[in-house]
């Protein structure tokens, strides 16, 4: 007589099939928490870099306008949004303060994604009396 029980093949239990469950959806919830951090990450680092070109485009404009008549325009000036072209989402703001043969040039930029606004990038030169 043989025994019926050692033929048989075993196969995995409940318990270890509910444990992998858990371990492999574990895994996957700490996966896409990583890549949705990434994502933002990106998306922030490239309006970043945005927010930097416009913001130095903006102190290039500054320095090549004459310092004695058209230079005192430009203070207190702001790009809304919409009115750069090319960067709907970005504001850029002029500030120019004199003071006996210096110049301080300031320009900011900020931008909005997602109904949020950032907090504004600025860079700030300052230019000599010819």
């Amino acid at each position: 007589m043989s025994d019926i029980n050692s033929s048989k093949s075993r196969g995995f239990t409940l318990i270890e099939v509910l444990i992998s469950i858990g371990l492999l959806a574990f895994l996957a919830v700490g996966i896409l928490g990583m890549t949705t951090m990434s994502i933002n990450s990106n998306s922030y680092v490239q309006h970043h870099t945005k927010a930097v070109q416009l913001a130095e485009s903006g102190l290039e404009e500054l320095r090549r306008v004459d310092y004695v008549n058209q230079l005192s325009a430009y203070n207190g000036v702001i790009q809304d949004f919409g009115s750069i072209p090319n960067y709907p989402g970005f504001r850029r703001a002029f500030t120019v303060d004199h003071a006996a043969d210096i110049s301080t040039m300031t320009v900011s930029v900020t931008w909005r994604v997602r109904g949020t606004t950032s907090f504004p990038l600025v860079l700030t030169s300052r230019r000599v009396a010819p």
